[in-house]
């Protein structure tokens, strides 16, 4: 015979074995990440946990001095460089007068710009540029992570082993922004760097923001891929500052200080500096409307292209300078070769004699 309380007993013994198994299986999934941190040194699984929490809880754990706070360097991708002439000719082995410099984006790591055995710093070696990689805390403003990069650009040109003939900046994703913030700071703070400047790549960079459901969306595929970070699946509640102005799109402090979360204007690209823009659809036909709104499951074309918004004006890549192509995914704009290619050629032609 059926009986309600026999049913509510039931129900709630069901419930009490439910939440045991989820408590089980988060502290196993926090012993097993623990342990990696602690164990797997510099490791990819590693970096890319620490990239992912702070992408996520990155200004929080700064502000609690936590040790798992990501610290801006610049690096080799084996090793922070010490910005001082004699130890960076000691660090680097082939130091050349052109320098490409690639920015990670939000929640990844200098040594994920290597995926499936490509990098694009790594291929233009090979024309003589030395490759040097930035890492940041994804989840700290855009802005605020774009001024302390221009002061470490400051001391890197300062300090190079020979004379910077050449500056190329290559970002992806937040790695644009942060990089067209560095510009602007570079301009406010009067530094000598932007004048090395002659090449400015964005790929998939959200100019115009990226809605927070499609990042959300995006980072439990990027946790698909990585066992490591299975104790972070179905996130859909970002909450860092980074992943909220990547969001919007804002590159400087006032769009975010005393609490103005309303309209902002684009902050213009750098002068006397050749910029580029790459964007990708997952469908093939780049034309469709529906695939450029979707565009590489993250970042809308019309975002990465910095194309006219409402009230927002054109960003102001020259038509020339913007590149789209079909069947990338995000992620894929890392390595595909087409697009290897496209900002070999961008880089090579506008490269000084």
């Amino acid at each position: 015979m059926f009986s309600k309380d026999n049913f509510s007993k039931k129900f709630q013994s069901l419930l009490d074995d439910v939440n045991t198994r989820l408590k089980q299986n988060t502290e196993l999934a926090q012993t097993s990440i623990k342990n990696l941190l602690e164990n797997g040194g510099s490791s990819y699984p590693a970096a890319a946990v620490v990239a992912t929490l702070n992408g996520l809880f990155g200004d929080t754990l700064l502000e609690k001095k936590h040790r798992f706070a990501q610290r801006m360097s610049i690096r080799d991708q084996k090793q922070d460089l010490v910005l001082e002439k004699s130890q960076l000719e000691r660090q680097l082995s082939d130091v050349q007068p052109r320098i490409i410099l690639c920015v990670h984006g939000w929640c990844m790591s200098d040594v994920q710009w290597t995926r499936k055995g490509i990098d694009h710093g790594r291929q233009l070696a090979q024309f003589g540029y030395t490759p040097v990689y930035l890492r940041y805390n994804t989840g700290r403003h855009i802005s605020e992570n774009g001024e302390d990069f221009s002061h470490f650009l400051e001391q890197l040109i300062t300090e190079w082993p020979c004379e910077v003939k050449e500056l190329v900046l290559l970002g992806h994703s937040m790695g644009g922004l942060v990089s067209r913030s560095a510009c602007h700071y570079a301009q406010q703070h009067d530094h000598s760097w932007l004048s090395a400047l002659t090449t400015l790549v964005t790929l998939g960079s959200p100019h115009n923001g990226a809605p927070l459901a499609k990042l959300a969306c995006w980072l439990d595929a990027q946790i698909d891929d990585t066992p490591s970070l299975k104790a972070f699946a179905s996130i859909a509640d970002v909450r860092s500052n980074g992943s909220r102005d990547l969001s919007r799109g804002v590159i400087f402090h006032e769009a975010w200080r005393d609490g103005q979360q309303g309209v902002f204007s684009h902050i213009p690209l750098p002068p006397n500096v050749k910029c580029f823009a790459a964007a990708s659809c997952l469908g093939s036909d780049i034309h469709d409307e529906k695939n450029r709104l979707l565009g590489d499951g993250l970042v809308p074309v019309a975002s990465a292209l910095g194309e006219a918004r409402g009230h927002i004006s054109r960003l102001g890549f020259p038509l020339d300078n913007l590149w789209v192509a079909g069947g990338i995914s995000h992620l894929g704009l890392l390595n595909d070769p087409q697009v290897v290619q496209q900002v070999q050629s961008w880089i090579l032609v506008n490269s000084p004699d």
